[in-house]
């Protein structure tokens, strides 16, 4: 069993790239924004995506796919911009700016 992920002590939900596809490909209204979060495993400050869907109070942070791994929250050494062209598609080529990815 993994662990609760919080923001400001209210659980979020977890959306993966393809999910955050489909909301674009659907003209759901949706935004982003980072945050920082200390990663567990080299103990550095890094940036975990948030997003917020209209309609929907819980926040949803940005994780990989399944068949990478069971809901592994994707952390930043720098900001990206996720609303670019093709964002998703490259993830798997961002692996080098990927600082870590921490298990949920």
């Amino acid at each position: 069993m993994g662990e609760t992920i919080l923001l400001d002590g209210r659980s979020l939900c977890l959306v993966t790239p393809a999910g955050v596809e489909a909301w674009i490909e659907k003209d759901i209204p949706h935004s982003y924004r980072y945050d920082q979060v200390r990663d567990p495993l080299d103990g550095k400050m890094k940036y975990r995506c948030l997003y917020e869907k209209d309609g929907v109070d819980v926040p949803f942070v940005l994780v990989s796919e399944p068949d990478e791994g069971d809901g592994w929250v994707i952390l930043f050494d720098q900001k990206l911009d996720p609303s670019l062209t093709g964002f998703f598609g490259l993830l798997s080529k961002l692996r080098p700016l990927l600082s870590s990815r921490w298990r949920s």
